[in-house]
């Protein structure tokens, strides 16, 4: 929940009058609410409708550019960015007890010895209670490191902490909610994923997932292998932005023949690129993208598919 008392702390330590509200699409509904509670506290807010994808996607610029003193992002942990303005994170932690859920599915796990424990920065409060149940029941229980998230936390982009135990565990088990998470971490441990998902209590075992996952990356690829117009997209997000790769990957397309130019934006849109005639999209920003390929309606791979092509 949010720790609306460290937050004016944090605030007034600062000695910041005015503030941005950024927050994720599923937070919004508490916007009005933090605002007032803000300006009831002395301090005024400005909430940011823009899209929030992750502390990769600080608004810091707009907020220095609307004369706030600080952003107060909600719902994400710190991703080690420079900033215009001072940035104070609010990991909106909702814990939830595990074990009733790992109950009813445990025998999908027993055939498993050591089991990789991977969640959101939201559910690592409740990492504890699973490790517990986890190793009374006979399993060697494990959580990852990774240098800039918290043990066991995971990002769309970022699955080092899975990463880093990989050769040591027989499975990994995802506490969470949706599949971009889990689908993520099938693409990359060779291993069997399981995911808990938080709201229907289920215990669902992705692993047959990625043949298909797998399938359909041969299928983009071959499909781009026909067309010629590609687009590589550089992302103006900060915590998103690949610049150098991007102009590499221009360049190994046009050796293969490809007519190939960069694009930009903050917040690509199928809008943004409506009428470029572009065939295929390389996306080297956040990896959701990739997932957005009907709303686009072209090809969109990511980087390490070019040198497939």
């Amino acid at each position: 929940m949010l720790d609306e008392k460290g937050i004016l702390r944090k605030l007034r330590g600062l000695k910041a009058k005015t503030v941005l509200v950024q927050m994720p699409e599923g937070l919004k509904a508490r916007a009005a609410g933090i605002s007032d509670h803000l300006s009831r506290n002395g301090i005024r807010s400005v909430i940011s409708v823009e899209p929030c994808f992750g502390a990769c996607d600080l608004r810091d610029k707009e907020a220095k550019d609307l004369g706030c003193d600080a952003v107060l992002h909600i719902g994400h942990s710190d991703f080690g960015l420079k900033t215009a303005v001072p940035v104070i994170f609010d990991e909106y932690r909702v814990e939830f007890d595990p074990v009733i859920p790992l109950k009813r599915g445990i025998r999908k796990l027993h055939p498993f010895r050591a089991i990789g424990l991977v969640t959101t920065v939201q559910h690592v409060g409740s990492l504890g209670k699973a490790v517990e149940y986890l190793r009374a029941q006979g399993h060697d229980v494990l959580t990852g490191k990774s240098k800039k998230l918290k043990d066991g936390q995971v990002l769309g982009c970022d699955f080092s902490s899975a990463e880093s135990i990989a050769s040591k565990v027989d499975c990994f088990l995802y506490m969470g909610t949706g599949r971009f998470h889990p689908l993520g971490l099938l693409e990359r441990v060779d291993k069997p994923v399981f995911s808990l998902d938080i709201e229907s209590g289920e215990l669902h075992d992705m692993t047959g997932e990625r043949d298909r996952l797998l399938v359909r990356k041969r299928m983009r690829i071959e499909k781009a292998r026909g067309l010629n117009r590609f687009a590589v997209f550089i992302s103006t997000k900060q915590g998103q932005m690949s610049r150098d790769s991007a102009f590499r990957i221009r360049e190994s397309l046009s050796s293969i023949g490809k007519d190939a130019f960069i694009i930009s934006a903050d917040t690509l849109t199928p809008q943004k690129i409506m009428g470029m005639g572009i065939e295929v999209l390389v996306n080297t920003a956040c990896p959701r993208i990739y997932d957005d390929q009907k709303s686009f309606g072209i090809v969109i791979l990511n980087p390490d598919d070019i040198d497939s092509l």
